[in-house]
């Protein structure tokens, strides 16, 4: 898959990105919200990982913007932080993301759930 990860933590960006190239998937990289409406048009990734907190242009806002959009609408964008689960579902099912994963230390439990989430997304 090609996965398009936006985070504004270049570490972020850095491991989990390194963590999907591992598993065989194409990785892009963003460091803001703003303007990824753009690469994702461009790019055509098959999933967008967006980072809640994000400044400028929050995660949650993002999605919204994407999904208005004509031309990005149908990609699938997951909402990726640290906060609670119970937090991110609700702000996925608000803004309309696909799902959402937790950004988490332990690297193999955020492949299962990425692996699980592309899954479904097929």
């Amino acid at each position: 898959m090609k996965v398009l990860i936006v985070d504004d933590e270049s570490t972020t960006l850095e491991l989990y990105g390194a963590l999907l190239e591992d598993e065989g998937h194409e990785v892009l990289t963003r460091d803001r919200a703003m303007g990824t409406t753009l690469v994702i048009i461009s790019e055509q990734p098959d999933v967008v990982l967006v980072d809640v907190g994000m400044p400028g242009l929050p995660g949650d806002e993002l999605v919204r913007v994407v999904r208005d959009n004509p031309r990005a609408r149908g990609v699938n964008v997951v909402l990726f932080s640290a906060r609670p689960g119970t937090e991110l579902a609700k702000i996925a099912s608000r803004c309309g993301a696909r799902g959402y994963i937790e950004k988490n230390e332990d690297h193999e439990l955020f492949l299962e759930d990425f692996r699980k989430l592309a899954a479904g997304l097929n």
